[in-house]
């Protein structure tokens, strides 16, 4: 891994900016049901967000590849993004307006997220290696080629592709186990997806922790005990955790541990990012291994 033993990070997100706008519902989602709602105003989401804040914090250069609407929205995104310390070399701006994502976000802090489809076409101009990691949380078939380039030299890690529909050329996979659904041999499936350069499969099982798979091991570790107040992001800072670990040298089952820790802070917080409770945790102040609470970021 490049830069193995320096502190600091040179990490690419090739991940989306999204503009979250939340509402809290008194109830959870279900259909046919008539709900109350409060309107919780937008905040900054999505994965070039959520995960790159906390690399950031942990005192990473992150730099994100995304496409953005040239409007007020994608304004507002952008600068959001560079007062968290993303660097924003490229993110490309286009005519397609940024819009916003509905997060009904219900009593058990849990989500469900609308939004319009997207356009998965990538940046024009696109970071080129060597780095220490390439983090890809992106949809479409065309991303495969700049991860087969990037291979290389360069840690790739990859969210599993929607529906697994498409390859992802990577040493890393990250997967909830809800997403890949019924599959007999989860590991297979993955290296199908991956090549042979896969690495592990990492499975994340909601509040029952999650697992490293490789082709001759097996890593589990539970999820540290947590008060949800709102699971958006979570799963993006559960991937902000491992890369933090994987590129600072520490183990598997270490890095697990890691990104536990960061998505119990997401979790425990009314936001979409990692809340000051990850800086917190950053810092070696948070000496319990509950997270609880309502901090926001």
């Amino acid at each position: 891994m490049p830069g193995a033993n320096n502190i600091n990070k040179r990490i690419v997100l090739l991940a989306n900016l999204n503009c979250d706008h939340v509402l809290q519902l008194e109830a959870p989602l279900t259909g046919g049901g008539r709900l109350h709602y409060r309107d919780g105003g937008r905040r900054l989401g999505g994965g070039g967000a959520n995960t790159g804040t906390g690399l950031c914090w942990a005192g990473h250069r992150v730099m994100l590849a995304s496409r953005l609407g040239r409007d007020d929205t994608g304004d507002w995104l952008l600068q959001q993004a560079a007062a968290l310390g993303l660097d924003l070399e490229y993110v490309e701006r286009t005519d397609a307006p940024a819009g916003e994502l509905l997060v009904l976000v219900d009593s058990r802090g849990e989500r469900t997220i609308l939004r319009q489809p997207r356009d998965t076409a990538l940046p024009a101009r696109l970071p080129q290696g060597p780095f220490d990691c390439l983090y890809v949380n992106t949809d479409g078939a065309e991303v495969a080629t700049y991860m087969e380039a990037m291979n290389g030299h360069s840690l790739v890690i990859s969210q599993y592709p929607r529906g697994g529909r498409w390859t992802r050329p990577c040493r890393v996979m990250i997967a909830s186990a809800a997403d890949m659904g019924e599959v007999a041999d989860p590991w297979r499936h993955a290296q199908r997806l991956a090549g042979e350069r896969l690495e592990w499969l990492v499975l994340t099982h909601g509040e029952r922790g999650a697992e490293a798979i490789s082709a001759d091991e097996r890593i589990c570790v539970p999820a540290p005990a947590v008060e949800v107040v709102d699971a958006t992001g979570a799963g993006d800072a559960f991937a902000g955790g491992l890369i933090h670990a994987l590129v600072s040298g520490r183990s598997m089952a270490d890095a697990l541990d890691e990104a536990g820790r960061w998505a119990a802070c997401t979790l425990s917080s009314s936001s979409s990012v990692p809340s000051g409770r990850l800086r917190e945790h950053l810092a070696g102040k948070l000496v319990s291994d509950d997270v609880k609470g309502d901090g926001v970021a």
